[in-house]
């Protein structure tokens, strides 16, 4: 017998969700990275002008009100961090972010409960990080938010149930989200497998196919038209 069961990647298409963050920055005038290996922004990086440095330049130079960092995406950023000394060949972006102040404040798209709340403190990981579990048309499926801030993880429990466009954290700054500039990392995961608390978020290119499945690109739920 056929399954018929609706894909979760068409559903999530279909659905209208609250934004994660202010609409007005979620949908605002948005600068787009390029951070694979042949962007023009590297001919700009000096030992006194980092990559992030250039990216603000440009942000303001365009009048973006949220940079927007892509799924999917190659980079080679990761490699002199302290988290990725083990792993030099993930370089895979499976999530979307989000380039905004620290402080903004970040909500959930829909109704679930706290899954994983941890803060992964290693240079270039996730820093406080909460993934929210959900139902939606008999999907159970997760949403991860790295990069936060700490002074909302211990307001969270798990099992905790949180609310369409209810607050549980807010972007953190870069003293406590792993030693980036603040962002948020947002990431669709369907089966969560052996994690909890963590789910890799940069992963090794020969693995693509399994993660492009299992991690459907964040616009779905973010749904911005310059990023479909």
């Amino acid at each position: 017998m056929t399954n018929s069961k609706t894909s979760l990647e068409h559903i999530l298409k279909a659905h209208d969700f609250h934004p994660v963050v202010p609409k007005e920055m979620q949908f605002g005038a948005g600068y787009i990275v390029d951070l694979t290996p042949s962007s023009d922004l590297w001919s700009m990086v000096t030992a006194e002008h980092s990559f992030a440095d250039e990216i603000v330049n440009r942000a303001v130079a365009t009048n973006a009100m949220v940079v927007i960092g892509r799924y999917a995406e190659h980079r080679l950023i990761y490699q002199d961090k302290a988290n990725f000394t083990d792993s030099p060949d993930r370089t895979v972006h499976m999530a979307i972010d989000l380039g905004l102040p620290a402080g903004t404040p970040v909500y959930a798209p829909l109704d679930g409960e706290v899954f994983g709340i941890a803060n992964h403190t290693a240079d270039g990981d996730y820093g406080p990080t909460v993934i929210l579990k959900h139902e939606l048309e008999d999907h159970i499926f997760y949403t991860l938010y790295g990069h936060c801030a700490t002074e909302y993880l211990s307001t969270l429990t798990v099992r905790q149930k949180i609310t369409a466009g209810q607050q549980f954290t807010a972007i953190g700054k870069t003293e406590e989200n792993g030693g980036w500039a603040p962002h948020l990392h947002f990431q669709i995961i369907k089966d969560m497998g052996d994690y909890s608390n963590d789910y890799p978020g940069v992963i090794d290119p020969k693995h693509l196919d399994f993660y492009q499945d299992n991690c459907p690109n964040p616009n779905l739920i973010l749904k911005r038209s310059d990023l479909d």
